[in-house]
């Protein structure tokens, strides 16, 4: 149930009095400020600002779980329709947060119809029958046990309702495109094309949760559910064998499908009508090293700007060298034969030979962890080893390749 905490108290419908499976997974002392983040680096295209993590909600938009050196580009706006209707509306935009028991509009909010909500009211359902069911039999003792826990699970539900809340632009001043980039820990790139009030939204601010009561009611009303909670279990086992069968059936089937929900996709609780996305198919490529996915994600956000905010690429003066030439390609309109891995491999080579450094043959191995660049080994006699290897040695602060001066020697 931890997982379905948010999503499932997000709905008004988790106020309905229903049996719930393991209830106690709500009862906390404290409530979450927001929806849980992904680690991933996004800068600003124009803007220059970095965010260290993408918010919940931006990355069930777009995930961005993609494979390694992959680059995409994705166009996200807001939905007209429902912009026209909040203009067509008389009451103020200042009005909706105030709103208690609906969910503000112009905002995500959960899905009507999602698997969660199904599962709600069928449960809700399934109580009531469970208490006609026992009235049937003349077992007051389960009726009243079935009230208590199916109202237990009302007074938790309220302790923990709330409504996701964006943070908007209030000032409608001219900016520039809040267009970003995503790079990811596989070396994948994901370049997000949208509006600066799309950016702040979803990317850039935070995601807040809006609590329907304060942090007082919200401990008072978990000492209630505690005490009911405990009072239930006490007389579910003094209810007849019957009931405590229908009891022990109805929990078994409800946790299988509170289960099975929780392998579905987690977009499919929210309600994103208030965006479209649309990922340009045209520009999805798929690269064999990280220099080639690197220029791609270049290529595709218009500048190199934001190469240095994300530490896409090492810190050398090859690197920066090479940085240049890529925003003179992209200012030519990316016109002539000009090679990204050639273009890294020649400066590399070029930087470690000045620094007096007799290179070999390439070869494909990681750069400072972003990986897909080529080293080239030495072949310069070690003394504490012997005759030349073709051992690369690796890259030192300045991206050259590290040569040894002397012997090895272990301390």
């Amino acid at each position: 149930m931890s997982a379905h905490s948010q999503p499932l108290t997000a709905s008004i419908l988790c106020l309905l009095p229903r049996i719930l499976p393991a209830p106690q997974a709500l009862l906390k002392p404290s409530r979450p400020s927001r929806l849980p983040p992904t680690h991933a680096i996004i800068a600003g295209v124009h803007s220059g600002i970095r965010v260290d993590e993408l918010n919940h909600f931006a990355g069930l938009i777009f995930g961005i779980a993609l494979p390694k050196f992959a680059t995409r580009v994705v166009k996200i706006r807001h939905n007209p329709k429902l912009q026209e209707d909040q203009r067509k509306n008389q009451r103020p935009v200042e009005e909706y947060p105030d709103r208690v028991f609906r969910t503000p509009k112009g905002v995500i909010h959960s899905r009507s119809f999602s698997p969660l909500a199904c599962l709600t009211v069928a449960s809700s359902l399934l109580s009531a029958g469970l208490i006609v069911w026992a009235c049937f039999l003349h077992d007051g003792v389960a009726c009243v046990a079935i009230a208590l826990i199916s109202l237990t699970t009302s007074v938790i539900g309220l302790s923990n309702f709330w409504h996701p809340s964006l943070i908007p632009r209030k000032q409608r001043t001219l900016v520039p495109p809040g267009d970003l980039v995503i790079r990811t820990r596989q070396g994948a790139f994901i370049v997000i094309k949208c509006t600066e009030e799309v950016a702040r939204e979803l990317y850039t601010s935070t995601e807040e949760c809006k609590y329907v009561v304060g942090d007082s009611i919200h401990r008072g009303l978990v000492g209630v559910g505690t005490f009911l909670l405990m009072c239930a279990v006490v007389l579910m086992g003094n209810c007849t064998w019957v009931m405590q069968a229908a009891l022990g059936v109805s929990y078994i089937l409800l946790n299988g499908l509170y289960q099975v929900a929780a392998l579905l996709p987690t977009h499919w609780h929210w309600n994103f009508s208030r965006y479209i996305v649309d990922e340009v198919l045209s520009e999805r490529t798929q690269q064999n090293t990280y220099t080639q996915a690197l220029w791609q994600a270049i290529k595709a956000s218009g500048s190199t700007e934001w190469v240095r905010l994300t530490n896409a690429a090492p810190v050398s003066g090859a690197w920066s060298t090479w940085l240049e030439e890529a925003q003179d390609h992209l200012n030519a309109g990316c016109t002539g034969n000009w090679d990204p891995q050639e273009a890294v491999n020649r400066l590399l080579k070029l930087e470690a030979t000045e620094d007096g450094i007799v290179l070999g043959p390439a070869r494909d191995v990681p750069i400072s962890g972003f990986g897909g660049a080529r080293a080239y080994s030495d072949y310069t006699p070690n003394p504490g080893f012997g005759p030349a290897q073709n051992v690369p040695r690796g890259f030192g602060p300045n991206g050259a390749v590290e040569m040894s001066d002397g012997p090895f020697h272990y301390n």
